[in-house]
C-alpha cells in the first residue's frame, strides 16, 4: 500500500499503513477526544475481530442514492490508499466502517479518512431518516 495521496487540508501528514505498528493505535481516551471532530461517527467494536473501529450509518433516499454514496466513498478511499469497509443492506441502509486493518484498530489516519468521507461524499438521505438525525444536515455530506 502506498502513502496517502491526498491528506485532508491542515491535517497531519499521512503515515503509510505498511509503516504503522501498534504504537500508532489511538488509546480509548485519545479516540474519545477525536470523536467530536467527526460527530456522525461512533466508536464500535468490529463484530468479528473485536477491535475498535469508526462506524457511520445512514439510510439513503433510494437504492441509487445509496450506491452513489458508496461509489463516492470508494473513490475517496482509493485516492487515499486507505480502504473502508462499505456495507449496503436492505437496498438503502448504508454503513461505513473505518479502521487500520494492518494494526487492528483506529489510528489518526482513520479519523482523517472519516473527515474526508464526511466532506466528500454527498448523500441523498431518506427524508424520514434525516428528520430523525438532523445532525447530518450540519455536514457537507447532506445533499441539497
Amino acid at each position: 500500500m502506498s502513502a496517502c495521496k491526498r491528506p485532508a487540508p491542515g491535517s497531519a501528514p499521512c503515515v503509510p499503513c505498511e509503516s504503522m505498528d501498534p504504537s500508532h493505535l489511538l488509546s480509548a481516551e485519545a479516540l474519545s477526544s477525536q470523536l467530536p471532530s467527526i460527530p456522525l461517527w461512533s466508536s464500535v467494536p468490529h463484530p468479528s475481530l473485536g477491535v475498535p473501529t469508526l462506524s457511520r450509518s445512514f439510510t439513503a433516499k433510494s437504492f441509487l442514492a445509496a450506491m452513489a454514496a458508496l461509489n463516492a466513498a470508494g473513490e475517496i478511499c482509493e485516492a487515499a490508499s486507505h480502504h473502508a469497509d462499505l456495507h449496503l443492506t436492505s437496498y438503502r441502509e448504508v454503513q461505513l466502517v473505518v479502521y487500520t486493518h494492518s494494526v487492528g484498530g483506529v489510528t489518526l489516519a482513520d479519523v482523517e479518512l472519516a473527515k474526508g468521507l464526511d466532506g466528500g461524499v454527498k448523500v441523498e438521505y431518506s427524508p424520514k431518516w434525516l428528520k430523525e438525525h438532523p445532525e447530518a444536515l450540519g455536514t457537507e455530506a447532506a445533499k441539497k
